[in-house]
């Protein structure tokens, strides 16, 4: 097996990627990555006059890069699809890219000095305070993990699902470095009566709204491998993302994921705050891949070879296939997979196609995992009727491109 280093690789890259063949004739890699003899120049996503890959107004909040804003106050924005895959963390996306999601119109400026975390509740064998300096003294682990809304894609769909319109970059994934929930757990001791463990978040004020809460079973947490976080890709948590501390719990829906997190309570009875109103459920993410380059609307000649790059991931049993469809699914072809960074952390893979005729033209793909789970081919089945779904099926992990 062929081996490249692809660290460099998106967005004008200087080494050749999988499946992509030197330009004119030379040696290239094929599907298997073994050495073969190309035809032909691919084009890359650095060959290509990429669209911005998200539709919203780009903008910088302090310390971050132009982002999709989707809102402005709540502050939500949306990671343009093109800087998914970071450049100086790959494959994780870099800090100023991370997508920004809150509820509250303020977020609450936590200082390291002034931060406790207090761990304790009826369910507790002992209560303790934590300043930031002791939770960091703490051993520590380090684990890659995909964070995404449940709203993933909402806004691309039609007629329109309430809630926020996402639409493919309300996910990012992140090296995260923590205490391990677990340790802490022992620290203070659990009793067995314990149902759920609660996780509070600092907060600005509100007169409309709950405090902010969101819930875990007792079990689902020992399956895990949570994390209490204080740093992302090996730097403070940027602001927008829950500096100074927020909960990272690999393999599940990221809403759960409390930022400025201040507070961890361990209980018998369920927390009347919980925020969600939903069933408190392990919320593990099922089988997922969408294109990340070329963006939607990115101008493709026709009848000229293309590379896709996309990212697929799921609740930690691992991707072992992904495919690309031309034809709306009914035939599938399988794409190059790289290796794994973490079972936890999205898989980078690229696909070749090819476009006969002009006019906009739309590729899907889905991912299987070790389970034998397959991504649907229509994300909203459970919420749209047949004849909604046939018009915007795949739509969120379609590519839809202008062939030219």
């Amino acid at each position: 097996m062929i081996r490249v280093d692809r660290r460099k690789f998106l967005l004008g890259a200087l080494s050749v990627p999988a499946g992509v063949a030197l330009a004119g004739k030379g040696i290239g890699l094929l599907g298997d990555g073994s050495p073969g003899v190309a035809s032909e120049a691919l084009l890359r996503a650095k060959d290509l006059k990429l669209k911005s890959g998200t539709p919203y107004p780009l903008v910088a909040l302090p310390g971050k890069a132009p982002m999709g804003q989707v809102y402005d106050r709540p502050p939500n924005y949306e990671t343009p699809a093109e800087h998914l895959i970071g450049q100086r963390n790959y494959p994780y996306t870099d800090n100023e890219y991370y997508y920004v999601r809150y509820r509250e119109a303020s977020v609450l400026q936590l200082t390291p000095e002034n931060y406790r975390l207090k761990i304790g509740g009826d369910a507790a064998d002992n209560e303790i305070t934590l300043t930031l300096d002791e939770l960091n003294r703490r051993a520590s682990t380090t684990i890659g993990a995909v964070g995404v809304c449940s709203g993933e894609g909402r806004g691309l769909h039609h007629p329109m699902i309430p809630g926020m319109p996402w639409t493919k970059g309300d996910l990012s994934c992140a090296e995260w470095t923590g205490v391990p929930l677990n340790d802490l757990l022992d620290e203070v001791g659990v009793k067995d009566s314990a149902l759920h463990v609660s996780f509070g978040g600092g907060r600005v004020i509100s007169l409309s709204k709950p405090d902010y809460w969101r819930s875990y079973l007792v079990e689902t947490i020992r399956q895990y491998e949570p994390l209490i976080a204080t740093k992302m890709n090996g730097e403070d948590i940027p602001f927008w993302n829950g500096y100074p501390v927020r909960l990272v719990f690999p393999g599940t829906w990221a809403p759960t994921w409390t930022k400025q997190l201040v507070e961890i309570d361990i209980r018998t009875t369920p927390n009347e705050m919980e925020w969600s109103g939903r069933e408190i459920t392990p919320n593990e993410l099922k089988p997922f891949s969408l294109i990340v380059t070329p963006t939607d609307g990115t101008q493709i000649p026709v009848k000229r070879k293309v590379e896709l790059t996309g990212v697929a991931y799921d609740k930690g049993s691992g991707i072992t296939k992904v495919e690309v469809s031309q034809d709306e699914g009914k035939t599938w072809e399988e794409a190059t997979i790289e290796k794994s960074y973490g079972k936890y952390t999205w898989r980078v893979w690229h696909a070749t196609v090819g476009f006969e005729q002009t006019g906009q033209q739309r590729v899907i793909c889905r991912a299987t995992n070790a389970d034998g789970e397959v991504q649907p081919i229509d994300p909203a089945s459970d919420v749209m009727d047949s004849g909604a779904r046939k018009e915007t099926a795949a739509k969120v992990f379609a590519g839809v491109f202008e062939v030219v």
